[in-house]
Formats: structure tokens, C-alpha cells, sequence
């Protein structure tokens, strides 16, 4: 069974969810607007039928983000996820189901049918991914420490993931402890990019895996918080996908001066990624902040970077 399925934000960040009611499948949990394809039926005119008849609304503006295949014991259904950045109209409860807008947040707290978990984390997750620049010696730890912290006080971001592969572990763990000092007085969540054993000696946070730690892996880590994957191609994404992983980083999609032998992806590579994915997909690599409405056309979830995020 295929369904289509409207991922909308109000002008408040709210995402707008509703509760399926009586003795339906799945009846008293949360869901995302939308619905089943009709025979013949591409999933972007469902998705403009559906919030139609749902919501009373138009759809201007959408990009597919994730296809998200789903067993359940009864029936499999395949989930065609489209951000709606635009629609015409005040959505209205025209099949009388409750509906909501609720903060990203909140939705963690909430219980929604299990295919709907890849959908939670897009809501759930921001634009911008920011990855702390690598101290060239022990000796810069701390105005590194410093230079993102002052980035992290301007506001504007929500995630962090930090970085350094060329530190050792004690230079790294002072510089990560810095860091999540300063995430937390900001009120930004934290990955640790780091070997497992580092990771122990931290704090409680997120994982982020290189794509030489995922080939790696039989199983996802355990670990508090977001786990995400660093991939390079269709066969990264499908480790990621397998294990599996919240998000993913694909790149580099530009140049970059931090990796100038890569061969960029494009943004047309790019694009081939998100077509394939059941989860969120952050672009890297030689981006900006105003790139961002050219990668969310073609599904990105956001940015993420260095330079180009920090300065």
C-alpha cells in the first residue's frame, strides 16, 4: 500500500499533526496529514487530493524528502513524505480528526505508528548541523572552544556535532568537554564523534559515525541521543538505512578546502541520495547558509558544515 504523507510547519516552526480516531488501524495514535494512493496515482497528487480532502487546503509548494518502506503483521505500506513549504488556505479538520500543532519537541513525547519514526526526526530535527572546526594542536583547544561557543550565543543553532580527529584523547576530551559546556548553556544537542571508548569518558550525548565506523558496525550503537552516519555514495546511504542511523551527513556536495581531493557529489548526486532515503539527509561540503532553499528543493533536510555554518 502506498500513502503520501504532508510534513507542514506554521510560521511558528509548529508541525501539524492529527489523531486517527474510532476503530480504524492503529486508532489513538498521532499521524502526519495525508493518505492512500488511489490506483494509478503518483504520490504528489495524492498528497494534493489528500490535504485537500483532509484539510481543505491547496498545495504550492513540496518537495519529497524520504521514502519510508514499513511491515507491520497485517500489511506492508511504502510512505512518500513530502515537506509542504507552501499551500493555500487555513487547514481545517473537514474529517472532524483532532488536529494539532505541536512543537518539535513535543513530538519525541508523543506515540505514533511505528513507520512513522523517519517522519518524527525530519519534524524533530533542524536546518543547520554545525561541526566543530579541528584544533591544529592541544595549544588551540581553547580558542576553538571559544570561537564556537561565541557561534553557538548568536543563535540559530540546534545541533553540533563535535570533531577533531587530529587531537589525542586527552586534547579531545578537554575540547569536548568545553563544547558541551557550551551546548548545553544554549540549549543545543550534542553527537560525539569519537572512538567508543573516548565517547565513555563524556558526558551523555548523540553518536556521530564516519563512514569507516559504519562498515564497521553490525547493529546501531547504543548511545543517548541522536545517531547519525557520514556517507559518500548509495552504498554508504544503505549501511546507514540498515543499521539504522536517524540522519545522515552526504558529501561533499561542493568543494570543499577542507577535503580538496573529494570529488563533489553535486547537487544532482545529491538529489539521487534523497530520492532513495528513509531518513533525514543533511548536504555537506563547500555550502552556505543561503544554499539552503536550492537543497531543500531537491529533499535535504539541512546543511551541515564548518566554515561555512561558524564564520
Amino acid at each position: 500500500m502506498r500513502v503520501a504523507i504532508g510534513l507542514l510547519r506554521d510560521a511558528a516552526g509548529r508541525v501539524l499533526i492529527s489523531r486517527r480516531r474510532g476503530r480504524v488501524h492503529l486508532s489513538g495514535l498521532w499521524e502526519f496529514p495525508g493518505g492512500k494512493c488511489a490506483p494509478g496515482e503518483d504520490a504528489r497528487g495524492a498528497l494534493e487530493r489528500e490535504l485537500h480532502e483532509e484539510l481543505g487546503i491547496e498545495v504550492v509548494e513540496a518537495s519529497r524528502i524520504l521514502t519510508v518502506p514499513h511491515d507491520y503483521p497485517e500489511r506492508r505500506v511504502e510512505l512518500a513524505v513530502f515537506r509542504v513549504d507552501a499551500w493555500r488556505g487555513e487547514p481545517q479538520p473537514r474529517e472532524a480528526q483532532p488536529l494539532y500543532w505541536a512543537q518539535p519537541a513535543e513530538l519525541a513525547g508523543l506515540r505514533f505508528p511505528e513507520a512513522s519514526r523517519a517522519i518524527v526526526n525530519a519534524a524533530r530535527l533542524p536546518a543547520f548541523y554545525l561541526i566543530s572546526p579541528d584544533p591544529d594542536s592541544p595549544a588551540a583547544v581553547e580558542s576553538e572552544a571559544r570561537r564556537v561557543a561565541r557561534r553557538l550565543a548568536r543563535g540559530g543553532i540546534r545541533l553540533l556535532q563535535i570533531r577533531a580527529p587530529g587531537l589525542g584523547q586527552a586534547a579531545f576530551l578537554d575540547y569536548a568537554h568545553r563544547l558541551m559546556a557550551a551546548a548545553a548553556g544554549h540549549g543545543v544537542e550534542v553527537l560525539v564523534n569519537a572512538p567508543e571508548t573516548w565517547r565513555e569518558a563524556l558526558p551523555p550525548a548523540g553518536c556521530h559515525l564516519s563512514e569507516r565506523c559504519l562498515r564497521a558496525l553490525g547493529a546501531r550503537p547504543d548511545c543517548d541521543g541522536w545517531i547519525a552516519a557520514s556517507v559518500h555514495d548509495l552504498d554508504g546511504l544503505e549501511r546507514a538505512m540498515a543499521l539504522p542511523v536517524d540522519f545522515v551527513v552526504a558529501g561533499p556536495v561542493e568543494r570543499t578546502r577542507t577535503h580538496p581531493d573529494a570529488q563533489p557529489i553535486g547537487v544532482s548526486g545529491l538529489a539521487a541520495l534523497c530520492g532513495r532515503t528513509s531518513c533525514p539527509v543533511f548536504a555537506l561540503g563547500g555550502l552556505q547558509p543561503g544554499d539552503l532553499g536550492r537543497l531543500r528543493a531537491v529533499g535535504a533536510q539541512g546543511i551541515a558544515g564548518i566554515r561555512g555554518l561558524l564564520d
